[in-house]
């Protein structure tokens, strides 16, 4: 779902694809179409952006939810192993979401 200020810039990029070919001189002139192609790669990262930070909220979650079974074990032996697998999978797919953050700034 988009955010209130994402819905808001794709509702104002639609309104003003409208307007995108018009035959004016002043639209022309101040490259308007130019600037609703920038326009809609702006709006595009910005949605990839809200998808990274859903994916980063995830695995925000699923880190507390380790520390949490961490914490309910702590008398328990933890075996290296054990810990590598569970921590494997976060770490790979918070690299991805850096990696996508990146791309994007």
């Amino acid at each position: 779902m988009a955010t209130p200020n994402l819905y808001h810039l794709m509702n104002l990029q639609t309104r003003m694809e409208r307007l995108r070919g018009l035959d004016s001189d002043v639209l022309k002139a101040a490259g308007f179409d130019d600037m609703l192609d920038e326009l809609q790669a702006v709006a595009a990262n910005l949605a990839t952006l809200r998808d990274v930070v859903s994916d980063v909220a995830g695995i925000d979650e699923a880190i507390a939810l380790l520390l949490g079974l961490l914490q309910a074990a702590e008398d328990k032996p933890l075996h290296s192993a054990s810990l590598m697998h569970l921590l494997q999978p976060l770490h790979g797919s918070l690299h991805q979401q850096t990696e996508r953050l990146g791309g994007l700034i």
